[in-house]
C-alpha cells in the first residue's frame, strides 16, 4: 500500500468511527491557521531594518515553522483528492448505468452536478466585495476609500507559490471601470455569485434523490465538498505566506548580497544559517532554472541541472509520445470547443492567451484567472475535482478536463485542438 493509499484509506475508515469527519480536520488546522495570520499580521507591523540579524533569523524560523505546521495538517488534502478521485467518478458510475436517469442525462452532466463546489471561493470573494464596492460608489460613496479598503483586503490575490505582487489601487480601479463598463446588473450579479453553493447543493440534492446512492459515496462527495472548501483556504494562507515571507527573506538578501528570487531556493534549514554559511550565487541560480529538492529526518539535498533531470527521469520516467494526437482525463467541467493551444507554464505567460485559445498546463493557479477568463477551454496535466481548474471553469461555465498526466508533453503552443469535455478528450485537429 503506497502513502497516498494510507491516507485516503485511513481517512474513509476515520469516516465510519467519526462523523463529518471532514469538519473534524478542518477544525483541527483552523488552529494552526489561526496562529498563522496572527504572525502575519505581527510581521506587517514589524520594521524589519531595525531587527538585528540574530533577530531576523529567529522571526524566519517562527515564520517557517508556524507555515510548516499549517501545512502539514492540511496534507491530508493531497493524499485525499489523489487517491479518491478515480474512485469517486467510478462509484458514481456504477450508480449512474443502474438508474433510470441513464437515458435522459449524460454521465458526465450527473458527475458535474454531484462534484460542484458548495462553497465560495476566495476569488468568488475578491469578486463580489468588488461589486459591492461599483453598488456604492453609484450610491455616491467615497471612491477612494472603498478602493483603499479592498485593496487591503485583497492585494494578495495574484501572488503564486514563488512571487508576490502587491496590487496597488490603480489596479482595483482599473476593475472597477471595467465593471461600470459591462453595463452589468450588478445586484443581481452579486446575488447569482452568492446564490451559487446553494444552487449547485439544490441541484446536487436533487439528483441524488433520483440516485440509489450508497451511505459509503454520500460520505465520499461530502468529505470532497469539504476539502474543496479546505484547499481554497489552504491556498489563500499560501498567498499570504508567499507576500509576508517575501517580505523576510529580502530583508535577509539584502544583508548578504543575495537577491530575493534566488534566495527563495534556500531550503528554510540554509536560511537560517545563512549568516555563518551560504550557497554560492551559481549554485542558486541553478536551482531557480532546474531544481529537485530531497528531504528526510536527517537533512535535505538540492539537486540542480543534469543532476536534477536524471532524478525526475527515474522517478517520472520518459515516454515517446510523439505519435500521440489524442488523449483522455477527467471531466471537470462540460462542453466542447475549439481553439488554438497555449501551453502556461507560469503566470509571466498569461499575456499571450488570446480570446477563444485553450489554455493547457500543469495545473492552473489564481494568478492565471486573466488569462481563463479569456479561453474558450481548460486542459491540465494534473488536479482533481477540488482543483483550481475544475472549480475555476465550473464558474466560467467553459469546458474542463483534468488529469490527463501528458498534456502539456503532447501539446504545443499554436496547435489546434479539439476539447470535448462531454466525453473527457482532447484531439489534434493540425
Amino acid at each position: 500500500m503506497d502513502d497516498i493509499e494510507k491516507v485516503y484509506t485511513s481517512i474513509i475508515n476515520e469516516s465510519k468511527k467519526i462523523q463529518d469527519i471532514s469538519s473534524y480536520f478542518i477544525e483541527e488546522w483552523e488552529r494552526d491557521n489561526d496562529l498563522f495570520y496572527k504572525k502575519c499580521i505581527e510581521v506587517s507591523k514589524i520594521d524589519l531594518t531595525k531587527l538585528s540579524d540574530e533577530e531576523l533569523i529567529k522571526l524566519s524560523n517562527e515564520f517557517s515553522q508556524i507555515t510548516l505546521n499549517r501545512n502539514s495538517s492540511s496534507s491530508l488534502i493531497d493524499g485525499f483528492a489523489l487517491g479518491t478521485d478515480e474512485m469517486i467518478a467510478d462509484k458514481i458510475k456504477e450508480v449512474y448505468e443502474s438508474s433510470k436517469i441513464k437515458d435522459e442525462k449524460r454521465f458526465t452532466d450527473v458527475f458535474s452536478t454531484l462534484t460542484a463546489p458548495v462553497h465560495l471561493s476566495f476569488i468568488n470573494d475578491a469578486e463580489v466585495e468588488l461589486l459591492e464596492v461599483a453598488l456604492n460608489v453609484k450610491k455616491g460613496g467615497d471612491k477612494t476609500k472603498l478602493l483603499e479598503e479592498h485593496q487591503k483586503n485583497f492585494f494578495w490575490t495574484r501572488n503564486n507559490y514563488v512571487d508576490s505582487y502587491v496590487l496597488d489601487v490603480k489596479h482595483f480601479e482599473k476593475e472597477l471601470d471595467k465593471i461600470f463598463s459591462l453595463n452589468l446588473n450588478i445586484e443581481e450579479e452579486v446575488k447569482r455569485i452568492k446564490d451559487t453553493p446553494k444552487v449547485n447543493r439544490k441541484k446536487k440534492e436533487d439528483l441524488m434523490n433520483l440516485l440509489n446512492i450508497s451511505d459509503e459515496l454520500k460520505v465520499l462527495i461530502k468529505i470532497s465538498e469539504d476539502f474543496t472548501y479546505w484547499q481554497d483556504e489552504r491556498k489563500k494562507a499560501t498567498f499570504w505566506t508567499t507576500h509576508y515571507f517575501s517580505l523576510i527573506l529580502d530583508e535577509i538578501g539584502k544583508r548578504v548580497d543575495i537577491p530575493l528570487d534566488e534566495i527563495k531556493y534556500m531550503s528554510p534549514r540554509e536560511v537560517g544559517n545563512i549568516f555563518n554559511k551560504k550557497p554560492t550565487r551559481e549554485e542558486l541560480k541553478g536551482r531557480k532554472n532546474n531544481s529537485v529538492f530531497y528531504w528526510d529526518k536527517e537533512g535535505h539535498e538540492a539537486l540542480h541541472g543534469k543532476d536534477a533531470d536524471d532524478v525526475k527521469n527515474e522517478i517520472l520516467g520518459s515516454t515517446d509520445l510523439s505519435d500521440v494526437d489524442d488523449f483522455r482525463g477527467l471531466t471537470a467541467s462540460m462542453g466542447k470547443a475549439t481553439g488554438k493551444v497555449k501551453i502556461l507554464k507560469s503566470a509571466t505567460e498569461i499575456n499571450k492567451v488570446e480570446k477563444g485559445d485553450i489554455i493547457v498546463a500543469v495545473m492552473t493557479r489564481p494568478d492565471y484567472i486573466p488569462a481563463m477568463k479569456k479561453a474558450s477551454a481548460i486542459v491540465t496535466d494534473e488536479g482533481g475535482v477540488t482543483c483550481h481548474a475544475a472549480i475555476v471553469s465550473r464558474e466560467l461555465g467553459i469546458p474542463c478536463i483534468i488529469g490527463t498526466k501528458i498534456a502539456t508533453k503532447v501539446l504545443k503552443d499554436g496547435d489546434l485542438v479539439e476539447v470535448n469535455a462531454n466525453h473527457s478528450w482532447v484531439k489534434i485537429v493540425k
